[in-house]
């Protein structure tokens, strides 16, 4: 599965303008891929995250992240991978990237004039006479640079205690200087929105910028607004 992107620059979830997203609009979003075959039954089951992550604490505080969302699924956490009837697995990636950017604008360029000017009949006679000054005109220009940003994927798979998969999602966003622990909140509630979904493929999940930091949690945009 893959995905998508945006210009502009920002700073957090307490600073999400550091994340890609629109300054006028003061949104920021993702692009998700979800499919799922997710059984009716599932409901009030345990689930167990697959790896032992006890001993890494960056991916320790991801499954805290992801065990925050997983009530969506209607399953419940247990520790004890043997009982659980659910498996979780994820993985995040991060990827530095370059782009080139044209940035467009009017350049005022300034040129001499002269010349002769008629005036009106006054004290000292007929208000002839000669003028000489600047004209501005405005010159298209191009400047073309490159640009570095960062390419934040994560991937998030259930699977049931034969193997088989019933949900696979992958959330993905770009941003010139976020860094991923600023990202994964939002990364996480597009990977949940809407759970189990349709299965029809990639969809855009906006977010308020101002309402997520008021409450400090993702908060999406109302569609009808």
């Amino acid at each position: 599965m893959s995905l998508f992107r945006q210009f502009f620059k920002y700073m957090g979830l307490v600073s999400v303008l550091a994340l890609t997203a629109c300054s006028s609009t003061k949104t920021f979003s993702t692009q998700v891929n979800a499919f799922n075959n997710w059984p009716s039954e599932a409901q009030g089951k345990l689930y167990a995250f697959s790896q032992d992550n006890s001993h890494n604490l960056e991916k320790r505080a991801y499954e805290n992240l992801i065990a925050q969302e997983m009530w969506k699924t209607g399953l419940m956490q247990t520790n004890n991978v043997k009982k659980a009837h659910y498996l979780v697995d994820f993985s995040v990636n991060v990827q530095e990237k370059e782009r080139i950017v044209q940035e467009y604008y009017r350049e005022p360029v300034f040129y001499p004039s002269f010349g002769w000017f008629f005036g009106d009949y006054g004290y000292y006679g007929w208000g002839n006479g000669f003028s000489s000054g600047f004209n501005v005109a405005y010159v298209p220009r191009v400047d073309t640079y490159p640009v570095t940003y960062r390419r934040f994927v994560l991937s998030l798979g259930i699977r049931d205690k034969s193997g088989k998969p019933v949900y696979q999602a992958q959330a993905l966003t770009e941003s010139e200087s976020a860094m991923l622990s600023q990202v994964m909140p939002y990364l996480l509630a597009s990977i949940f929105d809407d759970f189990p979904g349709t299965n029809t493929g990639p969809k855009k999940v906006v977010f308020d910028i101002e309402k997520s930091k008021q409450v400090n949690q993702p908060v999406k945009v109302n569609k009808s607004s």
